[in-house]
C-alpha cells in the first residue's frame, strides 16, 4: 500500500482548472508505472459522473479503463477531464480511487484553488 501523502506527488500542482465543457486536472507519474483498470473521481464531495483520461495522445473514457488499455509510466502524464462540471474560483477538494494491475487500489486527494 502506497500513502495517501507520497501519492498525492502525482497531482500537477495549479493544474485544476475550468475549460471548456467541465474541469480538467493533470497527473504526473513520478512513482512508479501501474496499469490502470478503473477510477473513480469525486469533486468536493460529489461522484464526477463522466470523465476521460488523455495521455499519450489517446483519449480513454471511463467506461474503458477496465480493459487495462492506460498504463501510466514513470515520467507520463495524464489530463483528467471532468464533462459537465464546472467550479466556483476559489479552494476545492478532488478525491481519486484508482484500482491498478500492479498496486491494487490506490485512493488519495488533493485540495487546489481554481482562478
Amino acid at each position: 500500500m502506497i500513502p495517501p501523502s507520497v501519492l498525492r506527488q502525482l497531482y500537477v500542482q495549479g493544474s485544476l482548472t475550468n475549460v471548456e465543457g467541465g474541469l480538467a486536472f493533470r497527473l504526473r507519474n513520478n512513482l512508479a508505472p501501474a496499469t490502470v483498470l478503473g477510477m473513480e473521481i469525486s469533486v468536493d464531495g460529489e461522484p464526477a459522473g463522466d470523465f476521460e483520461v488523455r495521455s499519450g495522445g489517446r483519449t480513454i473514457g471511463a467506461g474503458e479503463l477496465g480493459s487495462g488499455t492506460l498504463t501510466f509510466r514513470v515520467r507520463d502524464e495524464a489530463e483528467i477531464f471532468v464533462r459537465g462540471r464546472t467550479l466556483a474560483p476559489g479552494r476545492h477538494r478532488v478525491e481519486l480511487k484508482v484500482r491498478t494491475k500492479e498496486w491494487g487500489v490506490l485512493a488519495f486527494d488533493f485540495e487546489d484553488e481554481t482562478k
